[in-house]
């Protein structure tokens, strides 16, 4: 039972032994009764503070354009930021009395006394510092703040024995560190009493005086899948280019989460992110960021680039998401999650219906989506968040062209390989070199063999 231990640390000691099997606690000791040992057990062994994870180069996953060098010069400013913070952290941990060096700061003497001879405390707050820092991403622990970290031990030593249980399921002990570090922050601006807020950052230009200040800013207030967050320098790169402005809101638990992030550039919004960091802006916040852009007398930057759409096409995509598709009653972004390919079709604007079974007849299809028909602004697929293999899988005619190249090399498909039941396109073919070297035989059988109607495009 959670309350029958000595304390909310050493029950949440027994939960990361009971599933972290590195640590070789034998389940005897991870009772209210034993865990004390247990804990002595693995410091004695000199378990817990072990080498930390470094981001490996070969595990991450990278846009095919970044070069080989870039790649391994990141990874190594990763893994420098990595053991600067994390030594941070475990030099206070080990010998929080003696830490006097490591802040501006003076040490905070009623936090060093909590931490200095409690091993299940010291446990829980390495734990967590180091619960997002892994080989396959390139993340760096979060900052060392004695404020924070005094009021997040301070909230799980007074949890109630009956508490524990229900309060640790839903809030972790780097969710309320995380959350404390914001709030601060928010204090500070007077902003903490509201329940969601736009907060402006200052770009280097436009505040030089306060340019360290505001670069830590934007780390804490920043998303975790955020680079401003999670990597080295983004945020002084981002702040570089301009002003960035953060929407945060307070989840179910009262914790403050952020939600929206927009970079800009010469002046106007240029990217768009939500909690994914996916390029397709909330969907339930489409009109929250429209307002705040409007009464902000922002403007938005237009285009498509190799990774994303600019802000425009952003919150475009995100409208044409939230649409109903055709007859179905859902949304496109519910036909996607659901991969209802008709519905897709039918928000598309392609023509289809069904022939045999869910099997599909479709007209002419392209791979881009005109979003706007009076001023032109077309979107690949891809922008959607749609997988083509997917929404091609049950395709048995095309009765039009079968389109799959475009003048802009951002648009052609992305299609892995040719529809496996696609038997007959009635119109033309066009692909690029690369396509026609990969699916050249399966397009001339569904072209019943007419090598003319074939355009291969260099």
């Amino acid at each position: 039972m959670p309350s029958m231990y000595a304390s909310t640390f050493e029950f949440l000691s027994a939960e990361i032994f009971g599933r972290d099997k590195r640590f070789q606690v034998d389940g005897s000791l991870l009772s209210a009764k034993n865990i004390s040992a247990a804990i002595k057990q693995v410091f004695n062994f000199n378990m817990v503070f072990g080498p930390f994870k470094k981001s490996m180069v070969d595990k991450i996953k990278w846009k095919s354009y970044i070069p080989q060098d870039i790649r391994e010069y990141s990874i190594n400013k990763i893994n420098e930021a990595r053991a600067e913070r994390l030594n941070k952290w475990k030099n206070f941990l080990q010998e929080p009395g003696a830490a006097k060096g490591l802040f501006d700061e003076p040490v905070d003497e009623e936090l060093a006394a909590k931490i200095e001879n409690n091993n299940a405390l010291k446990l829980i707050v390495w734990n967590a510092v180091n619960s997002e820092v892994k080989e396959n991403n390139r993340h760096i622990p979060v900052p060392f703040n004695q404020k924070a970290l005094k009021e997040t031990v301070n909230y799980f030593n007074d949890l109630a024995p009956k508490d524990r249980q229900v309060a640790c399921a839903n809030i972790s002990f780097l969710d309320y560190y995380t959350h404390r570090l914001r709030d601060n922050l928010l204090m500070d601006m007077n902003l903490s009493e509201n329940n969601s807020v736009w907060v402006k950052i200052p770009s280097i230009k436009h505040d030089p005086f306060n340019k360290e200040a505001n670069i830590k800013k934007l780390e804490i207030l920043s998303c975790k899948n955020w680079c401003t967050r999670s990597s080295v320098d983004k945020a002084e790169a981002a702040l570089e280019d301009g002003d960035f402005y953060i929407y945060l809101e307070r989840n179910k638990a009262k914790l403050w989460e952020p939600l929206v992030g927009m970079t800009t550039a010469k002046g106007k919004i240029d990217q768009i992110q939500g909690v994914e960091n996916n390029n397709i802006v909330p969907l339930k916040l489409v009109d929250e960021i429209e307002d705040f852009i409007n009464k902000s007398n922002l403007k938005c930057h237009s285009g498509i680039y190799d990774e994303g759409p600019k802000a425009y096409q952003a919150i475009l995509i995100s409208k044409k998401l939230n649409e109903q598709a055709g007859v179905s009653g859902k949304t496109f972004a519910r036909a996607i999650k659901e991969n209802d390919t008709q519905a897709m079709f039918d928000a598309l604007g392609v023509k289809n219906r069904k022939v045999e079974g869910d099997m599909l007849e479709i007209g002419t299809y392209k791979t881009s989506y005109n979003l706007m028909q009076t001023s032109g602004i077309t979107v690949p697929y891809s922008m959607f968040g749609l997988n083509e293999d997917d929404l091609l899988a049950d395709v048995k005619k095309i009765d039009g062209n079968f389109v799959l190249y475009n003048k802009n090399p951002l648009y052609n498909s992305l299609i892995t390989h040719f529809p496996s039941k696609l038997e007959t396109v009635t119109g033309k073919i066009e692909c690029t070199k690369k396509q026609y070297e990969k699916f050249g035989e399966d397009m001339l059988r569904a072209v019943d063999g007419k090598a003319d109607r074939i355009i291969v495009h260099n």
